[in-house]
C-alpha cells in the first residue's frame, strides 16, 4: 500500500486504509468546519503519513511513510510549508540516536575524570533522566517534545532500543559458559545459591504471617518485586567489573562465579513462578511449551551450529549467511516467548545459550554485533525506559502506604543479600575488607533488573508509582556501589609483595623460579633456548612456569588453566595450548631434564593480561618474568613481519606492578649454548650502574656458571671523573663488579669459580651517547646475546645525546639502541628490570 508517488517532488499519493471511528462529539462537520477538516485531513496526509478524518470518523495511514524531506527545494516549491527537519522518521531516529549518543558520553567522560569508575550503564540512565527532565521543564510544545514524542503514533528511536536489548539478551546467553558452575569454588556456589533464596524465603515469611487485611501490596506485584530484588545477573556483574577493572583479579573470578550461580538459579526460580503463580492446566501447558523451545535449541539448534564449526575451513571466518539466520532465529525466538506472555527477551538469551560460546561463532557474533549495539542502539533502550519514570514519586514515599511498602522491601532485600553475601566468603577465611567489597558486587543492579521491571509495567503487574520507584532505586545503586568499591578496594596493592624477589640477592646456589610468557608459536622457540642456556643444576635449580596468553573471545569469564592439574582434554585448553605444551614437554624430556617445568594457559582480555602475569608471579613466588618483545622478525632476522602494540602494551603494564624482576628478550639471534659446534655462546652485559645493571649483571653471572658460555662484562665510565665510591649504589656496584675483576687477574688456583675464569672484564672511558654509540657499533658482531638493565646508562655520560632518540620506554636507551633496525647486528638483547614493588 501507498508505493506510488505523486509528480511533484515525490510526495506519495494518498492511499488508505479504513477504520471508521466516530467523530469527535458525535456530529459530522458542515459547512466551513467541514471544509477546514479536510484541509486538515489532506495536510496531515501529506506531511505525516496518517490523518483522521473528522467528517467520518476514518482513520488513514499510507504505507510506506515518507521517510526525509526532499531538502531545500521541498522549502523553495511549498514556501516554507510543510514538516520540519526533525520531524520526518529517518532525521528523527538520526537526530536522537546523536541526542542520546553525546548526552551519556558526557556522563561517562565526566565521571572518568573525576576519578569515578562509574558503568556506562549508569550514564546511559542518566542520560535519559535528564532527557526526562527537560521535557517536564519544557512543556509539550518545545523541540524537545516533538524530537522524543512525534505526532506520528510508531516510535522509530524505542523500536530499534527493543531491538538492541534483545541482541544484548541474547549476547548475554552467548557469553556465558556453563561450566563454570562445575568449576567454581565451593564459596561461591554456596554463596551464589543463598544471596537469592534466603532473601526469598525471608521475604515469602514476613507476607505470610502479615494478616491479609493488613497487606499493603497485592500478591500480583509481590511476587516478581520480590524475586527480582533477590537475583544478581551474571551480566550486569561482568559489566560492572569490567568497568572496575576488577575481572581478572582473585575478587572478580569469585564474584563472576558466584553471580553466574545466581543467574542460573534465578531463571529456575523465574521457570517455576508460573505454575506455582496459577496451577491450572493452562500453567502446566505452558510449561510443555517452554520445554519444547528448550528442545529445539538445544537439541536441534545447538547441534546445527557444531556442525557450521566443522564445515567451516581453518583461519576462514563464519560466512554472513549463518551470522543472518541466527539473527532471525533471535527475532522468531523473542515472538514465540510474546506469544506465550512471558518475557520475550528470555528466549533470545536462552537460543543464545545454545550457541557454542568463543571462537569461531561466538566470539564473531560478539565481535560483530556488541560495540555498535552497546554504544548506539541499546542506550535509546535505556534513555525510553527513563523517559517513563515519574520522578516526584519520591516525594510522599513516606506517606504513602504503597509507595513506602516498596521502598521498605527494597530496603530489606538490600540489606539480607548484602549481609549474606559477606557473611559466607568471611566463613570460608576470606579478609574482611574483600568480604564486604564482594557483597557489594552482589547487590549492584542494572539493566537486566530495569528490563523485567519494564515488562511488569507494561504488563500492568506494576503501576506507575512502583515502577518509578523501581527505577530510581536502581540509579541509586548503579552510582553509590561503585563509589563505595572503589573507596574500599585498592587494585594496586592486589600484588604488593613483602619479601624482596631479585636475582641480586639471590646465592649461586639458590633456586632460580621463571615465568615464561608465549603470545605466538614463534616465542616458544626463543624461550627454550634462553632456557637451555641457563645454569641449572641439584645444587641450584631452575623452575620454570610457561604461561600461554590466549586472547579472551566471546566470552565474559577469564580463565587460568593448570596442566599440571588438569591434563589435556576436551575444555582444557587443549585448543589453544597444544603447540606450546608439547614444545615444552619435549624439551623437559629430551634436552633438559633437570629443569622443572609447569604448564598453564591463560584466557583473558588483552587490557587485563597483566594481571594474570602478575597474579601467578606472586603465587608461585617467582623471581623473574621473561616477556617477549612486541616485534617479531623473518627467518633470516633481517625484517620485522609482526609488530603487536597490544604485546607492547602489556609489557609496560607488567613492568608497573610486577611483583619481582622483569626481562623483556627481544630475539634476532638463536641463544644455544652451540654445544654441537664445539663453540662458546659469547654473552655481553654492558654495565654502567644502578639496581637495573646490577640485576642483569646476576643473571649473566649465573648464566656463565653453564659449561660452554663465555662472559664479557663491559663497564663505560664517564671520561675525567673521579672512579672513587661516593654513594650506596656505587658501592653495592663495586661489591657486584669485585668478582668480575679479580678474573681478568692470573689465577690457576684450584676450587676457583667456572663463572670466574670464562669472565672477561672490560672498563672502557666514554664521554657521550656518541662515544657509546661507536664502541657498541664496532663489538656487534662479537657477540650472541647481550644483557642490559633497562634503566642502564640514564642520567649519565654514557647516554648523553642519544637519550632522545629512544623509541621504546620499557627497553631503556641502551637497550632500544641494541634493539634498533639501524643496528649493524642481529645479535639477540635482554633487557632486565629488578623489582620495583616491596611492601615494607
Amino acid at each position: 500500500m501507498g508505493n506510488t508517488t505523486g509528480p511533484i517532488l515525490g510526495q506519495p499519493e494518498v492511499d488508505f486504509r479504513g477504520d471508521r471511528i466516530p467523530p469527535p462529539g458525535g456530529q459530522e462537520g458542515v459547512g466551513e468546519h467541514a471544509l477546514g477538516d479536510d484541509v486538515n485531513w489532506i495536510y496531515d496526509m501529506a506531511w505525516y503519513g496518517e490523518a483522521v478524518r473528522k467528517s467520518d470518523g476514518y482513520i488513514c495511514e499510507e504505507h510506506p511513510a515518507k521517510l526525509s524531506s526532499d531538502g531545500v527545494w521541498e522549502k523553495i516549491i511549498y514556501k516554507g510549508e510543510g514538516l520540519r527537519v526533525w520531524q520526518y522518521r529517518l532525521p528523527n531516529l538520526e537526530i536522537v540516536i546523536l541526542f542520546v549518543f553525546f548526552l551519556w558520553q558526557f556522563f561517562n567522560i565526566l565521571f572518568r575524570k573525576m576519578g569515578l569508575k562509574i558503568p556506562k550503564f549508569t550514564s546511559m540512565m542518566l542520560a535519559g533522566l535528564v532527557l526526562n527532565v527537560l521535557l517536564t521543564v519544557s512543556g509539550d510544545k518545545s523541540i524537545i517534545q516533538e524530537l522524543l514524542f512525534p505526532k506520528n503514533k510508531i516510535d522509530i528511536p524505542g523500536c530499534l532500543g527493543l531491538f538492541g536489548f534483545m541482541i544484548f539478551w541474547f549476547l548475554k546467553g552467548v557469553k556465558m559458559n556453563f561450566k563454570r558452575i562445575l568449576k567454581a569454588e565451593s564459596k561461591a556456589r554456596v554463596t551464589g545459591v543463598a544471596a537469592v533464596t534466603f532473601p526469598i524465603i525471608v521475604g515469602l515469611v514476613i507476607y505470610m504471617l502479615k494478616p491479609v487485611e493488613k497487606r499493603t501490596l497485592l500478591a500480583t506485584p509481590y511476587g516478581p518485586l520480590l524475586l527480582m530484588e533477590s537475583l544478581t545477573s551474571f551480566s550486569g556483574i561482568a559489566r560492572l567489573l569490567r568497568d572496575l577493572d576488577m575481572n581478572h583479579s582473585a575478587l572478580g573470578r569469585v564474584a563472576l562465579s558466584a553471580a553466574l550461580v545466581s543467574d542460573m538459579i534465578g531463571l529456575f526460580y523465574v521457570v517455576m513462578l508460573v505454575p506455582i503463580s496459577s496451577p491450572t492446566f493452562a500453567s502446566f501447558g505452558l510449561l510443555i511449551e517452554i520445554g519444547f523451545y528448550l528442545a529445539i535449541c538445544f537439541a536441534v539448534v545447538r547441534p546445527i551450529m557444531f556442525k557450521i564449526i566443522k564445515r567451516k575451513r581453518e583461519g576462514r571466518p563464519i560466512d554472513d549467511k549463518y551470522i543472518y539466520g541466527i539473527i532471525i532465529m533471535v527475532c522468531l525466538a523473542c515472538m514465540y516467548w510474546y506469544d506465550l506472555d512471558q518475557f520475550p527477551a528470555l528466549g533470545a538469551f536462552l537460543l543464545g545459550l545454545a550457541i557454542p560460546n568463543g571462537p569461531p561463532i561466538g566470539s564473531e557474533l560478539v565481535e560483530r554485533l556488541e560495540s555498535f549495539n552497546f554504544g548506539l542502539i541499546l542506550p535509546l533502550f535505556l534513555t525510553s525506559s527513563m523517559l517513563r519514570t515519574d520522578i516526584s514519586a519520591w516525594k510522599d514515599c513516606l506517606t504513602d502506604h504503597t509507595k513506602f511498602a516498596v521502598a521498605s522491601l527494597i530496603v530489606l532485600i538490600s540489606l539480607l543479600k548484602f549481609s549474606v553475601s559477606m557473611i559466607i566468603p568471611y566463613l570460608y577465611k576470606m579478609p574482611l575488607r574483600d568480604s564486604v567489597v564482594f557483597s557489594l558486587i552482589m547487590s549492584h543492579k542494572g539493566i537486566i533488573e530495569l528490563s523485567f521491571y519494564l515488562f511488569s509495567y507494561s504488563s500492568k503487574i506494576l503501576t506507575r508509582d512502583t515502577f518509578s520507584i523501581l527505577v530510581l532505586s536502581i540509579v541509586l545503586n548503579s552510582l553509590i556501589i561503585p563509589i563505595a568499591i572503589g573507596f574500599i578496594y585498592d587494585p594496586s596493592k592486589q600484588f604488593l609483595c613483602y619479601q624482596k624477589r631479585n636475582l641480586a640477592i639471590m646465592k649461586n646456589s639458590g633456586e632460580l623460579k621463571t615465568l615464561v610468557c608465549i603470545h605466538r608459536p614463534d616465542h616458544i622457540s626463543s624461550m627454550i633456548n634462553l632456557l637451555e642456556a641457563s645454569y641449572q643444576s641439584e645444587e641450584s635449580p631452575l623452575t620454570c612456569y610457561v604461561l600461554h596468553l590466549v586472547e579472551l573471545q566471546g566470552q565474559d569469564v577469564p580463565t587460568l588453566i593448570s596442566h599440571k592439574v588438569q591434563k589435556l582434554g576436551v575444555g582444557s585448553g587443549k585448543k589453544y595450548s597444544e603447540n606450546v605444551i608439547l614444545s615444552f614437554e619435549h624439551f623437559h624430556r629430551y634436552v633438559c631434564s633437570s629443569i622443572s617445568i609447569d604448564t598453564f594457559t591463560c584466557i583473558a582480555n588483552a587490557n587485563h593480561m597483566q594481571d594474570d602475569i602478575c597474579w601467578l608471579a606472586l603465587d608461585k613466588a617467582v623471581t623473574l618474568i621473561i616477556l617477549p618483545f612486541h616485534r617479531t622478525w623473518s627467518l633470516d632476522r633481517t625484517s620485522i613481519v609482526s609488530d603487536s602494540e597490544m604485546i607492547r602494551f602489556l609489557n609496560f603494564n607488567v613492568l608497573k606492578q610486577a611483583p619481582c624482576s622483569v626481562g623483556i628478550l627481544i630475539e634476532r639471534h638463536l641463544v644455544k649454548k652451540k654445544q654441537e659446534f664445539q663453540e662458546n655462546l659469547k654473552v655481553c652485559v654492558i654495565f654502567v650502574g644502578g639496581k637495573d645493571d646490577r640485576e642483569a649483571l646476576a643473571f649473566a653471572k649465573r648464566m656463565a656458571r653453564q659449561e660452554n658460555v663465555t662472559l664479557t662484562v663491559l663497564r663505560l665510565v664517564a671520561s675525567g671523573k673521579s672512579k672513587e665510591t661516593t654513594g650506596w649504589d656505587q658501592m653495592l656496584d663495586t661489591v657486584e663488579l669485585r668478582e668480575c675483576m679479580r678474573s681478568n687477574e692470573p689465577n690457576d688456583q684450584p676450587g676457583t669459580p667456572k663463572e670466574e675464569v670464562l669472565t672477561i672484564y672490560l672498563e672502557q672511558e666514554i664521554i657521550d651517547g656518541a662515544d657509546t654509540s661507536m664502541l657498541l657499533r664496532s663489538m656487534a658482531f662479537d657477540y650472541d646475546l647481550f644483557i642490559v638493565g633497562r634503566t642502564c646508562g640514564e642520567n649519565h655520560e654514557a647516554t648523553r645525546g642519544i637519550e632522545n632518540w629512544c623509541e621504546f620506554e620499557e627497553l631503556g636507551v641502551i637497550g632500544d639502541f641494541l634493539a634498533s633496525p639501524d643496528f649493524p647486528s642481529k645479535t639477540s638483547v635482554l633487557v632486565v628490570q629488578q623489582q620495583r614493588t616491596v611492601s615494607q
